[in-house]
């Protein structure tokens, strides 16, 4: 099972809140081949980016053209984690190396 999160427009509320926190280019870190960029949430809540940091599925993140990969306990925790609140790491994928990942985490779990 995974999840795939669609952002909306960058004119909605979250959509707001998620392009003001996107920063790719100050804490990047390689894990197997995949950067993977931790940055901080930059919205009033924090509780939306704690959700999906800790859901027990893999969640992705559409937004626009774009597909993240959000690094969940495990992940984090190879990335010199846990993450602190309100902190999360994504990681850019084309649409092939999500289309891999989906059918992966599909026959993964037949």
């Amino acid at each position: 099972m995974f999840w795939l999160v669609h952002i909306h427009s960058e004119s909605s509320f979250l959509g707001t809140y998620f392009s003001m926190s996107l920063d790719f280019g100050s804490r990047v870190v390689n894990l197997d081949g995949k950067d993977f960029a931790i940055m901080c949430w930059m919205g009033p809540n924090k509780q939306f980016i704690e959700k999906w940091k800790r859901a027990a599925a893999h969640v992705f993140f559409n937004a626009g053209p774009y597909i993240f990969y959000l690094a969940g306990p495990a992940v984090a925790s190879r990335l010199g984690g846990p993450l602190k609140r309100g902190e999360f790491a994504l990681c850019a994928l084309t649409r092939d190396e999500f289309l891999r990942a989906v059918r992966w985490e599909d026959s993964a779990s037949s």
